[in-house]
């Protein structure tokens, strides 16, 4: 009777944990769906001090590797943006490029944008983005360099909020929230689905709590805090999650990472399949440098939770019926997805009114819903990563090393690396 008596009280005190558990996940669902709705899409101007000193100038460091879907189109809002100066630096892995044509056609339509073209990667590490960019970084004429993914689609005030933003007192990195550029199709609608929901909900509550969660898709830093490093950006070329090394390092010189007020515009309508992949990388590299962030994202999703709410709560409420307790936490859920991800879009924009309907959302919110605790469990039982048709071994703190042929471990081994 005594064994009994304290699995009772185990289970009771579980069941606890679990109810606050689900209290603090909702009340951080609404705080971050009002943080997005007042934040996201605030115009700022610069001060009449500012703008008497002179605007600081940018780098735009862009690394390309052949061509992905709407990439004219994304490329081309660069070269509109309302910012009166920064320079353009296209860093292609060779002269043969496809990617090499689109970008020439843009610099003839746009001749007064500073622009240039590099073709000639510098080998520095096991990152091949780093390799890339190096040759932009290296070239680089001013002070704040921004790196942008070559699917990412710029607004035109997005630069100069970027800039406002890292002008504020002790900011040393400005990054964008991954977002996706609303256009119709089902695939766009998953990539939503996923960027303005659940994703959106982490990275916005994990920012106002001080957690490192800045992504390299784009991100606005000082250069000379990075240069204090032996070999500068080089230095991260040892790590394929150099967007979480970078802002650490920023942070560990006393700087603030801020968010910008425009999220990042992906291009969405990209195979569903070629998304997981990439998600289930990015869980890989957070499980290498932060495991326990790992175990808390699989309990803090709507699945896991809503099953361990479905036990807990009628443990507590006998009255209660499990199935109909899932039910809310799932329909309670999809609703505040939907919220958030209505608060991450410019609803005043004519282009960011949604373009799909809620049965449609809810489809799409169903595979997104399913796919991320099947994301995370393959995560885990993956010991290589792969990405660009390369393999990677990861070490615990996040140092990378490839796994390839001899022959690329005979040529790596003949360079220097940092």
């Amino acid at each position: 009777m005594l064994h009994s008596s304290y699995l009772h009280y185990a289970q009771l005190a579980a069941a606890l944990f679990v109810v606050a558990m689900l209290a603090v996940l909702l009340t951080a669902y609404i705080l971050a769906i009002i943080w997005a709705r007042v934040y996201f899409y605030r115009r700022v101007n610069f001060s009449p001090d500012m703008l008497e000193a002179g605007l600081p100038g940018v780098s735009i460091i862009k690394p390309l590797v052949g061509i992905d879907r709407n990439v004219y189109a994304n490329l081309e809002t660069f070269f509109t943006l309302q910012y009166p100066k920064y320079e353009l630096l296209f860093c292609l892995e060779s002269d043969s490029d496809s990617a090499r044509m689109v970008i020439e056609t843009l610099m003839e339509k746009y001749p007064a944008v500073e622009a240039r073209l590099l073709c000639s990667p510098i080998l520095c590490g096991v990152n091949p983005k780093i390799n890339n960019m190096m040759q932009g970084y290296q070239t680089a004429k001013h002070q704040l360099v921004l790196i942008s993914d070559s699917g990412v689609k710029m607004r035109p005030e997005a630069l100069a909020d970027m800039v406002w933003c890292i002008n504020q007192k002790d900011v040393g990195l400005v990054h964008q929230m991954p977002f996706v550029d609303q256009r119709p199709g089902f695939r766009s609608l998953v990539h939503s689905a996923y960027f303005g929901c659940s994703h959106a909900k982490s990275y916005i509550s994990a920012n106002c709590l001080g957690i490192t969660c800045c992504t390299g898709m784009s991100c606005l830093f000082r250069r000379q805090v990075v240069d204090e490093l032996p070999g500068g950006l080089a230095y991260f070329g040892r790590y394929l999650a150099e967007d979480f090394f970078l802002a650490q390092h920023i942070q560990s010189r006393g700087y603030r990472v801020s968010v910008s007020h425009y999220p990042a515009l992906q291009d969405g309508t990209g195979e569903v399949r070629l998304l997981q992949r990439r998600l289930i990388r990015w869980a890989q590299l957070r499980t290498a440098m932060v495991p326990h962030i790992v175990l808390l994202e699989l309990i803090a999703e709507c699945l896991a939770a809503g099953l361990l709410g479905a036990w807990a709560l009628p443990f507590l409420f006998p009255s209660l019926n499990p199935c109909a307790c899932f039910l809310i936490h799932c329909l309670t859920w999809l609703l505040a997805d939907y919220a958030m991800l209505r608060s991450c879009m410019d609803t005043a924009g004519v282009d960011e009114k949604p373009q799909f309907g809620r049965v449609e959302f809810v489809c799409a919110w169903l595979l997104c819903v399913g796919m991320t605790p099947l994301n995370l469990l393959v995560s885990l039982s993956r010991s290589e990563i792969v990405w660009r048709n390369r393999r990677f071994r990861l070490s615990w703190g996040g140092a990378t090393h490839e796994v390839s042929s001899q022959q690329k471990l005979t040529n790596a081994s003949s360079k220097p690396t940092l």
